[in-house]
């Protein structure tokens, strides 16, 4: 009996060693466009959208507990959802114990194939941003074992034309612009 419990320790170890992860993330900047959380050099850009054909996208994983067996594992960073789910059914969706138990195992699994779709749509492209993104996320659960899909399709944007641009300091006189000083 000893002996099996030895070996089996011994292989959990092997196998726990020779076990590896690999990610790739590429920082990318997708809708909304006029996002401004730091404001250091004013740089304005153009940005020129090709609306003759959408970018798609698609990835997927499975998560047997909290181990991924199957996945994408290159993500684009910096992705926002414009449609994401209203503050109060985030709120009352974990006090759900399945949904507790199902985000502690997987993690965040749907942002992670959300960005892998993402990073689909744009790797072959010369698109630097993707614009107006639309994603279908399917989730399959059998209680221990989770499938997600997402698939992203939206337009290909190309940033051009960056230049410096001396900001403005503007007051209103009686609803008239007057221009006051440079900065």
């Amino acid at each position: 009996m000893k002996k099996t419990n030895v070996f089996l320790l011994l292989a959990f170890a092997t196998v726990t060693f020779f076990t590896s992860c690999s990610t790739v993330n590429k920082a990318m900047q997708s809708a909304p466009i006029l996002s401004r959380s730091v404001e250091l050099d004013p740089i304005k850009a153009d940005l020129s959208v090709d609306q003759s054909k959408k970018l798609k996208g698609e990835s997927s994983s499975s998560y047997f507990l909290f181990f991924r067996l199957s996945g994408d594992n290159k993500y684009a960073d910096n992705i926002n959802y414009s449609a994401e789910a209203k503050t109060t059914e985030k709120l009352l969706s974990f006090l759900n114990p399945f949904k507790i138990f199902k985000t502690i195992a997987t993690g965040d699994a749907v942002g992670k194939v959300k960005a892998a779709a993402a990073y689909n749509a744009l790797e072959n492209s010369s698109a630097d941003v993707l614009v107006h993104p639309m994603y279908t996320i399917t989730e399959k659960s059998y209680l221990i074992f989770y499938v997600y899909k997402a698939e992203v399709s939206g337009y290909g944007g190309v940033y051009k034309n960056f230049r410096n641009e001396k900001q403005k300091i503007m007051i209103l006189d009686n609803g008239k612009e007057v221009l006051l000083q440079d900065k």
